[in-house]
């Protein structure tokens, strides 16, 4: 649906149930009819709600008011009439089987999950969708994130992950040039796996321009605007993200992670706090406030929050090579080295051991590990000019590396 060319951005059930009356034309639709083409069999919930709601909605943006309407008329205690003219196109238009829009559904619900569980599920789900309709291009965009993420979070070896994630986007984008969500894994892919970045910006733009209110195409556009310090614009995109999606856990963490890469520590602080009142059980935003507390020289905040996001989102590398750098800054070496020593032995990026070496204050060996993590194209390389690498700022071999990147060095900031 569009408005005066604006696409508008609906929740599916509505969208549903406008599809049905629409497709009445005229005739009345029962709310047992919209209930059993909404919901299936073994669906439990409040249906005379959920009716409500969506007629609600669907009202609200077609600027329909039940007492005049132009639209949806109430018809008492029978249902409601679509009272518009409907013209009849000769467009075919494919019909999504119900099991594979449910499977699309718990897919999408799992995904923003972010814990190593739930990113396993999300893809299993897509997967499913995708068996049961394999021409479902919006189920293969979405498979095409759940893999790109699992390359972001090291949870899969990045030349299995990202080219997985840029068949299914080009297999998206074959069904439909105009999915967003694929332009934005493309992006993605130029950005962590082909470090393109000036192509990444591109594909990034023509998500957005596909769908203005697609929040994660701005979510990941901040990402790449903040890594070439272009923080302003950074800011820019991650606040249009946040009002495209107000309620998302994911994209109100970021606002942590873009204050975190222009120095604004207790900025990023207060930022990952108000994540964690939209979902105390997300891993992503104690990740993200144990960092900021760090910078700031709250180790035993630090501490508690990385170890929170470990609690929460299982075994992410990244998650306990920050933990390790907080010990060490703490002045736990203990526990620093036994996590150092933990991660030397698996098969962990090198950037990872970097992290804790550097907050052991191990100059050479967090220098090596960047150094290593760049020979062999990793996508966590990227990180090489974050608040805590750029540490090393001063060092000729990391303003060098960051050369090699293409990318700013910026000075640190904060308690060191």
């Amino acid at each position: 649906m569009r408005k005066r060319g604006r696409k508008l951005r609906i929740p599916q059930q509505p969208v549903q149930m406008l599809a049905i009356l629409v497709a009445a034309a005229g005739d009345i639709v029962t709310r047992e009819q919209l209930r059993d083409a909404v919901w299936t069999p073994d669906t439990h919930v409040d249906f005379d709600r959920g009716i409500n709601k969506g007629i609600t909605r669907l009202r609200q943006v077609l600027g329909d008011v039940p007492h005049r309407p132009r639209f949806i008329e109430t018809v008492p205690r029978r249902g409601y009439r679509f009272l518009a003219a409907v013209t009849r196109s000769a467009t075919p238009v494919r019909a999504i089987s119900v099991e594979a829009r449910e499977a699309l559904l718990k897919a999408r619900h799992f995904s923003g999950k972010r814990t190593v569980q739930d990113i396993a599920r999300t893809v299993d789900y897509f997967r499913q969708a995708i068996e049961r309709d394999p021409d479902y291009a919006e189920a293969w965009a979405g498979l095409a994130e759940a893999h790109a993420v699992t390359g972001i979070f090291g949870l899969r070896a990045r030349d299995e992950a990202f080219p997985a994630a840029k068949v299914a986007a080009e297999r998206a984008l074959a069904l439909n040039g105009a999915l967003a969500q694929a332009h934005t894994v493309i992006a993605d892919v130029r950005k962590f796996y082909d470090w393109d970045w000036r192509g990444a910006e591109h594909a990034y733009r023509r998500a957005i321009e596909i769908d203005p209110h697609a929040a994660l195409s701005h979510h990941w556009y901040s990402q790449l605007l903040a890594m070439l310090a272009r923080h302003a614009e950074a800011f820019a995109e991650i606040e249009t993200a946040r009002r495209c999606d107000p309620a998302s856990p994911v994209v109100n963490a970021f606002i942590s992670y873009i204050h975190l890469e222009a120095r604004q520590y207790h900025e990023a602080i207060v930022a990952a706090e108000k994540a964690l009142e939209l979902d105390s059980a997300a891993p992503l935003p104690y990740y993200l406030l144990g960092r900021a507390s760090a910078k700031v020289g709250d180790s035993p905040r630090a501490i508690e929050a990385l170890t929170d996001a470990l609690r929460l989102g299982g075994s992410v590398p990244l998650f306990e090579a920050n933990l390790g750098y907080a010990y060490a800054r703490g002045g736990r070496r203990v526990e620093a080295e036994t996590i150092l020593e933990r991660l030397s032995r698996g098969q962990i990026s090198p950037v990872e051991r970097a992290l804790v070496a550097l907050g052991l204050r191990h100059t050479e060996e967090a220098l090596s590990g960047l150094e290593e993590a760049y020979a062999a194209h990793l996508p966590g390389t990227l990180i090489a000019g974050d608040p805590f690498f750029s540490e090393l700022a001063s060092e000729r071999r990391y303003r060098e590396l960051m050369g090699r990147l293409h990318l700013p060095v910026q000075a640190s900031g904060g308690c060191k």
